[in-house]
């Protein structure tokens, strides 16, 4: 496959364009990555010493089933006496056993747990694995000290059926395409959802490694609101293909 002659490294660009005077509250939304993108992101700003909490405002796998690559794990309040060192990640949520999964911590805490964190990452959506979603009234939840969004989108879904590739109450028919994701970004409860002319807004259109050249260039033509940052990538290989 033939690369962009302005490929460049993701997580760098991202640390440059999130993270302002050494802070971020990054809220994630979508499909198609955002587990990814709390692992690999969380882990290169860690390389750079930064401290970093990784959380959630709805649901995410128990990080007894998946690895986070974090340095701690708290299910509970007492992570209020601990206060991170630089270059270390910890992982925050509350555990529902009944289904296996760990689930939002109060909003006041992470807010608290802001002040002494340089970085917190929310897992703010859910899209059952599939690449693309829909959002209902109740979701994404954007917690009020968020200063950034990362909408994450998977491009593995173009040209495939809208009905197997989106998740939430969509039932238009067809394929997925160019025109497809023009109204994801344009409709009220699609991929800009959340995002405001007061954060730094980000598309993340992952798997610029497994689409043709042909439709990276297409996508690229996308027009974004509030003057967003858009980029074809792949998450897997810390590459950016196309700059929207």
């Amino acid at each position: 496959m033939i690369k962009s002659a302005m490929a460049e490294k993701l997580w760098s660009k991202l640390e440059k364009t999130l993270v302002n005077n050494g802070k971020a509250f990054i809220s994630v939304t979508g499909g198609g990555g955002k587990t990814t993108f709390l692992v690999s992101f969380s882990s290169y700003l860690k390389s750079l010493g930064y401290s970093v909490l990784i959380t959630t405002s709805t649901k995410l796998a128990s990080p007894f089933s998946f690895d986070y690559k974090v340095d701690g794990i708290f299910l509970s309040p007492s992570i209020i006496n601990y206060w991170p060192k630089k270059g270390e990640s910890v992982f925050y949520g509350s555990y529902n056993e009944a289904l296996g999964k760990t689930t939002a911590p109060p909003s006041s805490m992470v807010s608290l747990l802001y002040d002494r964190y340089d970085v917190v990452i929310v897992e703010a959506d859910g899209s059952r694995r599939l690449p693309l979603k829909i959002h209902t009234q109740r979701d994404p939840v954007i917690w009020k000290p968020t200063t950034a969004i990362v909408a994450v989108s998977g491009l593995w879904a173009y040209g495939k059926p809208i009905k197997q590739s989106v998740f939430g109450p969509e039932e238009k028919s067809g394929l997925v395409d160019k025109s497809y994701y023009e109204y994801l970004i344009g409709e009220p409860e699609g991929m800009a959802k959340g995002m405001g002319p007061h954060t730094d807004n980000v598309f993340l259109f992952n798997g610029g490694d497994v689409v043709e050249e042909r439709v990276r260039k297409e996508m690229k033509t996308l027009s974004l609101p509030y003057s967003s940052f858009g980029f074809i990538v792949s998450m897997n290989k810390d590459e950016i293909y196309e700059t929207l």
